[in-house]
């Protein structure tokens, strides 16, 4: 059968020789297609600025319908697709303008630091708060069996309760 070219921008394949090759990549339907895939990157700028210099298509407006569709020499820019572009235009603006000042306005080393300096101190008052709020210290009691028994190693007593306001609670796990 002998082999075969496949082209993925028609969806068409043919028996693959030069002559072949070279006669679809001149083609038409080919070229048409290879335009109508590249214009759908470009930027709406572009875009704009080619349509706006070429004249209005009149059998595109009279009837909304072009034969010739992406080969036409005639612009086929309705008002609404106009508008469309000028706001991908403009937010696109938008969005270079912020990026631009992000990047000229790199924050110095006392900025950093004292931004640093306040996220540190909201977060450390809502972990104090939360551990007021939420924390209850145990009171602890020797057992009725120990009590009778005379000086206690330290390790066998218990806290008193004014050891747990200056301890700082640690979360295990």
């Amino acid at each position: 059968m002998g082999k075969r070219y496949y082209c993925e921008v028609c969806d068409k394949s043919f028996s693959d020789n030069p002559t072949n090759r070279k006669n679809h990549m001149k083609g038409t339907s080919h070229q048409r297609m290879t335009k109508q895939h590249y214009n759908m990157f470009k930027d709406p700028a572009s875009m704009l600025a080619e349509e706006a210099s070429k004249q209005p298509c009149r059998k595109f407006f009279t009837t909304g319908e072009c034969g010739f569709e992406g080969w036409c020499f005639y612009s086929h820019l309705t008002p609404e697709k106009k508008q469309e572009l000028e706001k991908q235009i403009l937010k696109e603006k938008s969005k270079r303008k912020r990026v631009q000042k992000e990047q000229e306005s790199e924050p110095s080393l006392s900025d950093w630091l004292a931004k640093r300096s306040k996220t540190l101190k909201r977060e450390d008052s809502k972990a104090t708060n939360a551990t007021e709020e939420n924390v209850t210290m145990p009171v602890y009691t020797l057992p009725p069996t120990l009590l009778n028994i005379p000086n206690l190693p330290p390790s066998v007593l218990p806290p008193t309760p004014d050891t747990w306001e200056n301890c700082e609670p640690v979360d295990w796990g």
